[in-house]
Parts: C-alpha cells; sequence; structure tokens
C-alpha cells in the first residue's frame, strides 16, 4: 500500500508543477479512476477476507492458501495495490503519475512477489509449485479443453 501513496504523492506534485496532463475528458478520466478504484478496492478485500493477517504479514508461515480469490489469482493484495495506483494515475490525469505506477509495477511489485514466489517454492516445495502451474500470478488462468 506505501507504493499507491507514493503514486498520489507523484500525481499531485507534477499536476501542481504544470507537467502535461493525460488527454482525456474529466469524465473519462473521473469513470476510469472510479472503475478501477472499485476493482482494486474489490481485489484487496477478496484477498484480506481469505488470507489472514498473520500470514499476510509473515508471522505464520505454516498456510499455504489457495482458496477464495487465491485459487484464481496467487497475489491479489499486489495486484490491488498496483490498480489502485493506476485508479490514482487516472484521477489526476498525470502521465507522470502514470509512468509512476508502471514502474511500481515493474520494479517493485514484481521484485516483491518473485522473490515471494521463490520463498514460497522453497517452503511449500511441490505443493506450491502445482499451485503456480494452475494458478495465474497476476490475471486468472482460463482453463478449457477443445472438443473433439
Amino acid at each position: 500500500m506505501p507504493w499507491v501513496i507514493v503514486v498520489f504523492g507523484v500525481c499531485f506534485f507534477t499536476n501542481k508543477s504544470g507537467w502535461p496532463l493525460l488527454p482525456l475528458a474529466d469524465w473519462a478520466s473521473y469513470l476510469a479512476c472510479a472503475f478501477l478504484a472499485i476493482l482494486g478496492m474489490l481485489l484487496l478485500a477478496l484477498g484480506l477476507k481469505v488470507c489472514p493477517p498473520k500470514i499476510l504479514i509473515g508471522r505464520d508461515k505454516s498456510m499455504l492458501v489457495t482458496k477464495g480469490i487465491y485459487s484464481y489469482i496467487r497475489h491479489p493484495v499486489c495486484l490491488s495495490c498496483v490498480v489502485l495506483s493506476f485508479s490514482v494515475a487516472m484521477g489526476f490525469k498525470s502521465i507522470i503519475g502514470l509512468i509512476a505506477a508502471i514502474a511500481v509495477l515493474a520494479i517493485v511489485y514484481l521484485r516483491i512477489v518473485l522473490w515471494e514466489e521463490r520463498e514460497l517454492e522453497h517452503r511449500f516445495g511441490q505443493e506450491y509449485c502445482e499451485y503456480k502451474s494452475n494458478v495465474g500470478m497476476f490475471v486468472p488462468r482460463l482453463h478449457w479443453t477443445p472438443k473433439k
């Protein structure tokens, strides 16, 4: 969550400094902001509902959470922060904020998530590898079988 605040600060100060804005109508910007904010909060709520706080903060490392939203995506809380960062950038119509949100995704969250995944593979072994092969990192995997 701290990165959402960083993106907010970047958007606020670059807009006050006269940096160029995204070429969007106000209504489109606000609509995109509202949609992404609702999606981000929904992802966060669903992730927190299923995963006990002790696991989220790393105090309980004995359980692998694979139910609820975690049966569709492996990192809903991280994804919610990224979506909320994009929401802030769209609300401010900030080009620099959008670049900051992309940087947050690419540099911070991917790095954190990749480190966490190595840690989980080490801790849970084959169970996590199987879970990882069936569930997408940030985007749900569509499982379908072609008709014969």
